[in-house]
């Protein structure tokens, strides 16, 4: 004798089968974006990284210049009107 299978109703069939499709995307779904949006959020770090080092060279750089003195000299001189001791000043009057 043959056994006869159960066939499912073909309303539950579907049902079934959007359900098991349906659950995979809403569960990774929503950990698919959150996962997205921190990449976003890491790729856009990385780029202040970056940014903040450049100008940090930059500060390094100027720090180093005002150190050896030449260019500290330079601006006592130019801003504040500053001579070394013995130097003669020529006075250029302005028309």
């Amino acid at each position: 004798m043959r056994k006869r299978r159960k066939r499912i109703q073909p309303r539950l069939r579907w049902v079934l089968i959007l359900i098991v499709i349906a659950f995979p995307l809403f569960y990774f779904g929503k950990r698919a974006y959150t996962y997205g949006s921190l990449r976003r959020a890491e790729k856009r770090m990385e780029r202040e990284v970056l940014i903040r080092q450049a100008e940090n060279e930059v500060l390094r750089d100027r720090i180093n210049e005002y150190k050896r003195g030449a260019v500290l000299e330079a601006k006592a001189r130019d801003d504040l009107g500053m001579i070394k001791r013995g130097e003669q000043v020529y006075l250029v009057p302005k028309e």
